[in-house]
This record gives structure tokens, sequence and C-alpha cells, in this order.
């Protein structure tokens, strides 16, 4: 058996004479490893009770258990909330929710002010680079700053539909590895130094839905099969690394942002409830001169930036809620917990609570107490047997909420980030009405069985069922008319299946108290755009607007919309202030080059379709536009571009005509050939019946 040279190098680490050391984890010092090298991976929805190194024998992940074998293994690690962007933002904060903002995903931005892993590292000299997996980590949500390379390049979604691929591990650990591989190139021979790479890498795959390529999926439930595959595909990424010598200094952390309930407590998911199936994770440290040890000192997700920072020798901000782990907290400190997108999207009861200890308190209604130690899958609620610790506990959590918890920079989601979130499972996230009280019919625990049927709706629609997954939207919105994200799939179902003006009805019938709501505006200018009503579509996105509404996406809508109604100026307007704040989106600059491109101006279209083509080369859009702006001035460059634009969109039968047409007409007709021949054998014979003869005269002209 060959043995990756990375398993072999961690295998030098020496180990105690007991084997491993328990309680504190002595082996982890301030400085110890100062200058080094630093690689932390995050693995999206990742059960700890998978990992072999924390009791599973289903051999799912040998090389995570390597790296928890020769490092440090924090047995009580919790997360601090069950969504993907609240969770990384703690990750690279060292803040928990109340601290930086993000309480779910898509509807607000770290604010520019909070210091982050990447810009304290940068300022110590790092080179830093991000890898991440899915649209929910995007770069508008705030987390790109202080990074060199924020790789966030992934499928684009239709916003009339709630699907979007996201990217295989193996994709984001190519990249990667070799942004490292360069990141090293660049900074030449030598110890690590001045030259040192920081890179995050995020893995989504065990997110649903569960889809692992088909080696490793036999014999495995489809859950157990992303473990597995993504865990391969990190003991590859360790196993180059260090063939390229890129770990002989380093340290190597990796967690999950949550886990996933599988059906613990009637949720399939995650993100609903705070019991430990989806906040309990792994946390492995693992480093040049890091020794064996089992810590089961609480950790959280706040303090993993602090404890990075202590290892690597780079000052610690101040004012944050996580600790340094190289000095072990108390064990009965006190852990902020939350699941809130339930009560941010649909105006059900807030939850919030504290992990201290072997207890875990929750807050609702119907609150919650656990002693995790004897109770480990919180079957028992003791809250009437325990008043007195209920009591202490919720004043603990009152005295934490009490403190100010700073406003993130609001992003109410747009049409295209809703579709995108919720093609990954989530809702995304609009403000319900806000209220002040909350009874045991709004209890989570009390509507599991309604959120279900909501993601099974989300589901049937993907699954390609649309006249189904509307009659499920309908029917929750009978049970529950407030039911925000209820209201707007089913306007997306509608809007899909060509029913616009049904949408926009539908929309209008909103209750009275969310008829302004950010979110319910949005997807109104969305209805009425695909109805046609373009003055009133950019009418309820202007409203959207004005209500609060900063998300890139709606700015986005508007200048689309402004465009088609040739009011290219405010066009240019919303796409100027979207380069503005991320100059490197190159589906902005496609929508300016669009915009121009129908104002009459090929020339600023051509410019705006080269800065679009330069940033993402798989933009087959742009590659279009850009033959479009250059075909009168420059018949060689349109046909170079439209080339790049059919091998990106081989069945673009518009392109395909266009480009065989072109050519039939230039100086080497024979290069026609091959595209008029799939165009007369491939394109649909109704829509393209009038085009026909022309291709087939183009065609003999072109073989004479």
């Amino acid at each position: 058996m060959v043995v990756s040279r990375w398993l072999a190098v961690l295998a030098l680490v020496p180990a105690l004479a007991a084997g491993c050391a328990r309680g504190s984890p002595p082996l982890l010092r301030s400085g110890q490893l100062r200058g080094a090298n630093i690689l932390l991976v995050t693995i999206d929805t990742l059960r700890r009770d998978r990992l072999g190194a924390y009791g599973s024998t289903a051999g799912l992940t040998p090389a995570l258990d390597r790296l928890a074998a020769a490092g440090v293994r924090f047995t009580d690690a919790h997360s601090h909330a069950p969504m993907t962007l609240p969770a990384h933002a703690s990750i690279l904060t060292g803040r928990t929710p109340r601290g930086h903002g993000l309480h779910v995903n898509g509807a607000a931005r770290l604010d520019d002010s909070v210091p982050t892993l990447a810009t304290e590292l940068k300022r110590a000299g790092y080179r830093t680079g991000a890898f991440v997996g899915a649209f929910v980590l995007d770069a508008r949500y705030g987390l790109s700053r202080g990074f060199d390379e924020y790789d966030d390049r992934y499928p684009q979604g239709d916003a009339t539909t709630f699907k979007l691929a996201d990217r295989r591990a193996e994709e984001v650990v190519k990249a990667a590895g070799d942004w490292v591989l360069q990141a090293a190139a660049a900074a030449g021979p030598g110890p690590p130094g001045p030259g040192r790479w920081f890179a995050w890498v995020h893995l989504f795959d065990p997110h649903t839905p569960y889809d692992a390529p088909p080696p490793y999926r036999s014999g495995r439930s489809p859950y157990d099969a992303e473990v597995a595959y993504t865990d391969a595909t990190i003991g590859r990424l360790l196993d180059r690394l260090t063939r390229q010598g890129q770990l002989e200094h380093a340290l190597v952390v990796v967690t999950a942002d949550h886990g996933e309930s599988l059906g613990d407590h009637g949720e399939t998911t995650h993100g609903l409830f705070a019991y430990e199936s989806t906040l309990a994770v792994p946390l492995l440290f693992n480093g040049t001169g890091v020794g064996r040890a089992v810590a089961d000192t609480p950790a959280s997700h706040a303090d993993i930036l602090p404890t990075i920072l202590d290892l690597a020798g780079v000052a610690i901000p101040a004012n944050l809620d996580g600790v340094s782990l190289v000095t072990p907290p108390a064990g009965d400190r006190p852990i902020y917990i939350e699941a809130l997108e339930a009560n941010i999207t649909r105006a059900w009861a807030p939850l919030t609570g504290l992990v201290s200890g072997d207890w875990k308190y929750v807050d609702l209604p119907m609150p919650e107490l656990y002693n995790l130690r004897a109770d480990p899958f919180e079957a028992r609620n003791l809250v009437a047997a325990e008043p007195a610790r209920r009591e202490t506990m919720q004043r603990a959590l009152a005295q934490m909420a009490a403190g100010p918890s700073p406003a993130a920079t609001a992003v109410p989601v747009g049409e295209d980030t809703a579709a995108r979130l919720r093609s990954l499972g989530y809702t995304a996230a609009s403000a319900a009405p806000a209220r002040r009280h909350y009874t045991e019919r709004d209890d989570p625990k009390q509507l599991v069985a309604l959120n279900e049927r909501f993601n099974t709706a989300l589901e049937t629609f993907n699954e390609g069922r649309a006249e189904e997954a509307l009659g499920s939207f309908l029917a929750l919105l009978r049970e529950r008319p407030d039911f925000v994200t209820a209201r707007t799939s089913a306007a997306t179902v509608l809007i899909a299946t060509g029913r616009a003006a049904d949408a926009v009805a539908l929309l209008r019938a909103a209750p009275a108290e969310q008829a302004s709501a950010p979110e319910i505006l949005a997807r109104l200018g969305t209805a009425h755009q695909h109805a046609g009503q373009l003055k009133d579509a950019a009418a309820a996105l202007e409203r959207s607007r004005a209500a609060g509404n900063q998300n890139p996406e709606l700015l986005n809508d508007l200048g689309v919309v402004y465009a088609q109604l040739r009011r290219t100026a405010d066009a240019r307007a919303m796409f100027d202030e979207l380069l503005r704040r991320d100059p490197t989106s190159a589906a902005t600059w496609t929508n300016l080059a669009l915009a121009e491109l129908s104002a009459g101006r090929p020339d600023a279209a051509a410019e705006a379709f080269r800065r679009a083509v330069v940033l993402d080369p798989s933009n087959a859009q742009a590659w279009q536009g850009l033959g479009a702006a250059t075909i009168d001035r420059d018949r060689n460059a349109a046909v170079e571009a439209w080339r790049h634009a059919e091998q990106l969109q081989p069945r673009d039968y518009d392109l395909l005509f266009n480009l065989g047409m072109v050519l039939a007409d230039g100086d080497r007709p024979a290069e026609a050939v091959p595209y008029l021949t799939r165009f007369l054998k491939e394109a649909p014979r109704d829509r393209y019946a009038n085009d026909f003869p022309r291709v087939r005269a183009a065609m003999a002209k072109a073989k004479r």
C-alpha cells in the first residue's frame, strides 16, 4: 500500500508517553507556528459523528482521522449558528452572530469595519487566498475582505428556478492547490517567511442535494457518500501540498460550519433548530511541532481566529467574542447559540440559547434545557425539573443579549440571489414583519412539519413537478398567510411557468403588514418585468430600494429594467455603483455592456464585454455580446469572440446561425460548413423554419 507523503510527515509527530493528553491542550503554544503557512479547511454540513476520530466506525474519513490523530482534537466544539454564512463569519472574525451582525444567509454583508482572519494575516505579510464551493459565501457578503484571491466562481443560476450547480470539492481544491503553488513560486526558494501563504478552502459537498461521484456511493447513504468523497478530496489536496514542500512548516485547521439533522427532532436538513446534530462540530489543529492531544475544554467557532493568530505570533484584534485556545478557557464558559432563519424569514419565534459545561438552554415559547453529558441526543427536556438552572441560564443569556449588536450592512435578497440560495436548500432571507410577542403556536417545534413541507415543495419544483410544488406552496399560505418565503416561492413558480400576471396578483395579496416588505416588492418587480410591465417593474424595484433593500442584485435588476426602458443613464448609474462595490464582477460588466449596446454605443459595449471575459473566460453571454459589438468594425474579432461563445454554448442556435452565416460570407467560407451543418441537423424545426433555406444556400456557396 502506498502511503501519502503528508501522512508520513504527520506520523513523525512524537506521541506522548501516555499516548494522548486529555483536558488542556498543552502542545499549543503562543508563537510556536510563527512564519508558518496556514491552511483552513471548512466543510459544509458535516456532522461531527461521521468522523472516525469522533467515534464513527463507518470508515468515511481516513484523511481527517489521521489529521486528528497527529494533532489536537477538540471534543466539545460548537457552531454559533446552523447556517453557512453566519457560521463562517464567526470563524473568520472571532465574533458570534451578535458580534458580527450576520444571522442568516443572504440578508446582510459583513461590515467593512470588522477585522477578519484574512485582513490580519495580510497585514502580517501573508499572501491570502480563499476558494469557496457555493454561492452562499459569494464575495458580495463581505467575507472576501483581506484576500488577494477570492475564488467564488461557480455556475450562474436562473432567477426563475430554484436550481444552481455548486462546485464539487475536486474543483475547489484544484483551484486552491494551484494558487498555493503559484504563491510559493512567487516567494522564491527558502524557508517560509515573507512569502508565506494563508489559504481558506470551503467544501460544500455534504450539503443537500447529496450527489457524490459514483465511486463513493456503494454501500453508503447519499449523505455518507458525500462525506467520504469530501474526505478523499481533502486527502488529495494535502498530498499535493506535501509533495511540493508546502506543509513542512504549516498549520492545518479543519472544522465544519454546522452539521445536518438527518431526521433528528423531525428536521431533515438544518437551520430550524439548535440541537447537537447541527451545532456540534469537529475542530482539529495540526501543525509543525503540534503534538497529539484530545482537548475536552469547550470551544467555539469564534475561538478559531484568535487561536490561529496566537499560534502564528500575530496580534489578536480587540473586542472579540472568542478566545485563544492556547490558554484553555473555563469548562463552564457560556457559548452563545442561535437559529434565527425562521424568525427572520417567517416571523416564527426567535431561537437563542447557551451551552455551558454539560448544559444547554434554548429560549423559546416552549423553552428547553438538556444535560448533554447524560442525554447527548437531547431527548429529555429538563426545563420543569431544573427550574433554578433554567433561571440561571436564562439570566446569563439575557445579559449576553443586552450588549450592543453591531448592524451589518443590509443586503436584503434580490431575485437572482433568492433563487440561488433556494437552490442550495436555503430559504432566501427576507425580513418578515417584526413581532413583539410569540406564543407556543410560533415555536419552531410546533412548525417543524410545515418547514419540512416547504422544503419538500422546493425539491418537487427542482424535480420538474411545477404544478405540484405550486399547490404545496399555496396550501402553506392558506395555513400561514404570513409565510413570506412560501409566497415568494409560489410567485417564482408562476413566473417560471409563464404566469407572471398571476404572480403579480399573488404578491399583491400578501397581508397588509407585508405589502412593503423589501422581498415582496423585489419579487413583485420581477413579476412585472416578466409580464412585460416595465414601468410597474421599475416602480416596485424602486420601492424595494427605498424600503432599505441594498442588495447588489436589486441594483442589477433595476439596471436591467432601466436598460429595457431605454433609460440608459439610469441603467449605467446602477451598474457603475455595482462596479464601485465590486470591480471584479464579470456579470455586472456584461450587463453594463448590454445596456451600452442597446443604447447604440458599440465601442463602449465592446470595452465592457472585454473586461467581462478577462474576469470570467467562461462567460458565454459576454463572448457573444463582444461579437455583436464588434461585428461592424472588426469581423475577425467578432468571429473569434463567437467561436469562444459557441464552445461554451454549443446549443445556442441563434449564435450558431450568426457564426455560420458570417463565416460563409467571409473570405474563408469553408470554415462555415461545420457550423451550418450542425444548425441544419439540430436547430428546432418550428422555430427556425424560415432560416433553413438561407442556411442551405449559404452551405452551397461555401462548398464551391
